[in-house]
């Protein structure tokens, strides 16, 4: 009998203990998954590069209808001078006055046939610029003249394989104008004072580190190198050794980048060789996913957008002769270097003279090989020497780098001193924002704000109206959660998760919560909380992150999927900015039509949603908070707080997506902030441009400009900027602002 009771007694107590046991059963990372682990996952790993190729495959239809309404020499001319126009539009121009060279001889190596002269010259004010002059001493003056700019070499000018180039084409006659770009040999922009080493990785790094600052402020890296390579022709055609009318230019890689921009924007080129470099937009950002490195002066926003292609940056030059110099196994790929040509074979017959176009491809990876140059050599003699015929490259016996360093500790920036590129991003920053600061006091800044952010995140213009795919249903304890996919736009799907209390009923205040990346720092016990105290969660993975996210399209580098500037991501960012369609627009898009889903909930209170994010999801949520009126509170963790120091930053850490091109010229962070008010918003542990914490006062002049628009609408505390040191604080906050939705 004792036995029986005992029996009865514990089967009582776990029954009236049943909910507060199942209250206490936590959520795991497995309880999340929509489509992760199951048949459906492989469906998403190429979502998101399928989508842009999409959209680039349409974005090339529309140019080439352009192309193809050619029929007359008026119609190439206005296409011509139409893509040069936007072309410049969107690098934001070139300096319009050419200040003193100021060049100077600094040393001189001679040798057999051909003396190399050490210079140095201001493209701009106090802006160095070294360089190689590479004069004949054999034959008679004045002689035709190469202009070199280099590929991504660390040591520029003196990359062995260069050296080949230029020392082969001044024993045949040719000045040769060798100089280092921007980043590279001996213009490091990037130093270590302190241990006397370079600051960041190599030329790509620092071309990404400035270049990203430069497309925030509706700015591209590239006018600097091409202002760099006109005043070297400047500098060139004003020698009396150079026949200023048999002018050249030759480069591979970015060089081959700068001698298709330089050679289309100046006039004074005669002929042009540009080596494993042209391919096509559409095949480089399918290539973004396999081994291209990305470079913000090759990498322009709005090109596709405005119908140019590199079809168009060679026709840019026509009619005057190019010849385009491939290597089959590249990364930039063979079939739109094959596909380009075919293009510019058609126009130059158009225009006449289809002997001036010529294509020469050899089967190697990405380099300015023997074969290559031997064909620059063969092309050159045959435009700016009247000769034809196959060209041999002769014995060549290159120079150590020192030998050829034009400062006296081998960096401009130890030895020179002068301007830098961060000081160009700084003091045009300082301008934009002093315009801002001058607008922000007009009433129609405020009132037009919403659709210049529009503009510029390139939104569609209609509502969001998500289509919602019902995947599962479980339960953990006392937490039921609805998995499902919401199609955002063709070929675009959220991962989506609906978490709350079993036992729920009625309209529910929700809070929408958007994953940060992979989501490898899931708040589950927030949502546990929240869903406890009554909450709806929307728990979401917006494009290209969480259950999106592109693992099979990670490319041969060794640099993390998520790295801000050199990543998978980053490269996914840079090609859809090709496509005036920023990835950053691209994911508040998504964020705003999971909002639009749960305001249709049956059992959701419209009238009380909340948006909150942390970490690269953060700005997404912002910008989707401050142009959607039916979120009523806010938070966001672990964000830049202004653009502005982003631009004036020496260096920083945030990703690339995060830099929205043009920006800066129509607006700030604490604008986009302001937008939000009279609602309810956290800012919680805002970081600065290093993605350092910043301190409660750092934090709080960050957006000094924010409080008085809540406090004129609504009151101080509407807008509150919390700083806490644990993760635990950090999560209480938190929690405790949301709690009160």
């Amino acid at each position: 009998m004792r036995a029986i009771f005992r029996s009865f007694a514990v089967l009582f107590l776990a029954l009236a203990l049943s909910p507060f046991l199942a209250a206490q059963v936590a959520l795991t990372e497995a309880d999340l998954r929509v489509v992760q682990g199951g048949p459906r996952e492989k469906d998403f790993e190429r979502m998101l590069p399928d989508y842009l190729q999409r959209l680039a495959a349409d974005a090339t239809g529309k140019r080439r209808a352009r192309l193809e309404a050619i029929h007359s020499e008026a119609d190439f001319r206005s296409w011509q001078e139409s893509n040069r126009k936007n072309f410049l539009d969107l690098i934001g121009g070139l300096p319009e006055a050419r200040t003193p060279l100021n060049a100077r001889a600094v040393g001189e190596v001679a040798r057999e046939g051909y003396v190399v002269r050490k210079l140095i010259y201001d493209s701009l004010p106090e802006y160095y610029v070294t360089a190689n002059l590479y004069v004949p001493t054999t034959g008679a003056g004045p002689f035709p003249a190469v202009l070199a700019p280099c590929g991504h070499s660390s040591n520029g000018k003196a990359y062995e394989v260069y050296q080949h180039l230029f020392i082969g084409l001044a024993k045949r006659g040719y000045v040769v104008l060798a100089y280092d770009p921007v980043g590279q040999g001996e213009r490091t922009q990037y130093w270590d004072f302190i241990n006397h080493r370079k600051l960041l990785g190599g030329p790509d790094n620092e071309h990404a580190m400035a270049g990203l600052q430069e497309m925030l402020m509706g700015q591209n890296l590239a006018r600097y190198f091409i202002w760099d390579g006109i005043r070297g022709l400047d500098y060139l055609t004003g020698l009396p050794e150079v026949d200023a009318a048999r002018i050249g230019v030759t480069g591979n890689s970015g060089g081959g980048t700068l001698t298709t921009y330089i050679s289309m924007l100046d006039p004074r080129v005669k002929a042009a060789s540009i080596v494993t470099f042209i391919s096509s937009l559409p095949k480089k950002i399918e290539a973004r996913s396999l081994d291209a490195e990305a470079d913000p002066e090759q990498d322009i926003p709005g090109l596709l957008a405005a119908g140019i292609d590199h079809t168009e940056f060679v026709g840019m030059i026509a009619p005057r002769p190019v010849q385009i110099g491939a290597a089959t196994r590249d990364f930039f790929p063979i079939e739109g270097t094959r596909a380009t040509f075919a293009e510019l074979q058609a126009l130059y017959l158009k225009l006449g003279v289809p002997e001036r176009i010529k294509m020469v491809e050899f089967d190697h990876r990405h380099m300015y090989s023997q074969p290559l140059r031997e064909a620059t050599y063969a092309w050159f003699d045959r435009w700016l020497k009247g000769q034809q015929g196959e060209a041999q490259e002769p014995s060549i016996v290159t120079e150590k780098d020192e030998t050829l360093e034009c400062s006296p500790t081998g960096q401009v920036i130890t030895s020179l001193g002068g301007k830098r590129l961060c000081d160009f991003n700084r003091a045009e920053a300082e301008q934009l924002l002093q315009r801002l600061a001058t607008r922000r006091d007009q009433p129609a800044f405020r009132e037009g704000l919403a659709a210049r952010i529009r503009e510029r995140l390139a939104l569609p213009l209609e509502a969001p109206a998500p289509k919602a795919e019902a995947i599962g249903k479980k339960q953990i304890g006392d937490i039921a959660i609805e998995t499902l996919l919401l199609e955002t736009e063709p070929g675009i799907v959220v991962p989506t998760r609906v978490i709350h209390r079993k036992d729920s009923f009625g309209r529910l205040p929700a809070v929408i919560y958007l994953r940060d990346r992979l989501g490898e720092r899931d708040r589950l016990a927030l949502y546990a909380s929240l869903a406890r105290a009554g909450k709806l969660i929307v728990v979401a993975d917006v494009r290209g992150f969480g259950e999106t996210w592109s693992p099979r399209s990670v490319r041969e580098t060794s640099a993390d999927y998520f790295d801000p500037r050199d990543g998978v991501d980053a490269d996914f960012a840079y090609g859809a900015n090709f496509l005036g369609k920023p990835l950053l627009g691209m994911r508040v898009w998504d964020a705003l039509n999971v909002a639009a889903y749960a305001r249709s909930r049956a059992d959701v209170d419209p009238k009380r949603i909340a948006l909150a994010a942390r970490g690269w999801s953060a700005p997404v949520a912002l910008f989707a908070a401050a142009l959607d009126p039916s979120v009523q509170a806010l938070a966001v963790e672990g964000m830049p707080a202004c653009f502005g120091a982003l631009a004036m930053a020496e260096i920083y850490e945030q990703p690339a997506e995060v830099f929205l091109p043009g920006a800066l010229r129509e607006f700030d962070l604490e604008d986009v902030f302001s937008l939000f008010a009279p609602r309810r918003c956290l800012l919680l542990n805002p970081q600065d441009a290093l993605t350092r914490k910043m301190t409660r006062e750092e934090a709080q002049q960050s957006v000094k400009g924010v409080h008085a628009p809540f406090a004129a609408v609504q009151g101080p505390a509407s807008f509150q900027v919390v700083v806490r040191p644990l993760e635990s604080e950090t999560l209480q906050a938190l929690e405790n602002w949301l709690d009160t939705l």
